[in-house]
């Protein structure tokens, strides 16, 4: 039987708290794919996208990888919602949809910052074939345990829990900011999706947090 790969390319910032709903229902429709059609596999790449370019704006990209500036989590995105009130009443909506999706997401605590440098680590572990596992990681870690995964002692931190991942390698990739030029191309190139999550599938587009249902109905038709 011959085996048959789906290309899956995701659009994502680790900030982006439906990326991280997203994907475990994109791994739960990929899991009911595969149970009706075995030789199927998936191949998933992940590209940068910056969800608050003002951040970066404030910290400058200059910043030293160990400094990364970070702020109130609650505070930033009570000042980009509009009111303390409104974020509140997302935070409802949006834990209940991370709880049913099987994911953990608590609240707005800890802080926020850019995200560029993490994208960068990133890079490297898709050199490694370690994208998806550091990514989920990083979600895990940002939304489940409020975790400043920002700077190098965050980024690595996290990088220490993926099975077969180099930390000592990592610090090298980011301190010499091999990564930094393809992230700035990918976010440049990634700014016409207009937000996050943002999916390609095969030869089709999805956009949004969708329900298993869909994701299967477009893995399918992918195949």
């Amino acid at each position: 039987m011959s085996s048959n790969v789906v290309r899956i390319s995701i659009v994502s910032d680790v900030v982006c708290p439906w990326c991280y709903v997203g994907i475990a229902q994109l791994q739960k429709a990929m899991s009911k794919v595969q149970q009706s059609h075995p030789s199927v596999s998936f191949d998933l790449r992940w590209q940068a996208f910056e969800l608050n370019p003002d951040l970066d704006k404030a910290s400058s990209t200059s910043a030293a990888p160990e400094t990364v500036p970070v702020v109130s989590k609650v505070d930033y995105l009570a000042w980009k919602f509009g009111s303390i009130e409104v974020l509140e009443k997302t935070r409802k909506f949006l834990e209940q949809r991370a709880q049913a999706a099987g994911v953990q997401i608590n609240g707005y605590g800890g802080v926020i910052g850019p995200t560029k440098l993490v994208h960068e680590a990133l890079v490297y572990a898709g050199e490694k074939e370690k994208q998806t596992e550091f990514m989920l990681a990083l979600f895990e870690a940002y939304f489940g345990r409020s975790e400043n995964i920002f700077d190098m002692a965050g980024i690595l931190k996290v990088s220490a829990t993926v099975d077969r991942l180099d930390v000592a390698e990592l610090r090298e990739y980011i301190s010499t900011r091999n990564g930094r030029k393809i992230v700035e191309d990918e976010i440049k190139k990634n700014r016409y999706v207009g937000g996050v999550p943002h999916y390609t599938i095969g030869k089709y587009e999805v956009h949004g947090g969708q329900d298993v249902d869909t994701f299967v109905k477009v893995l399918e038709l992918a195949m």
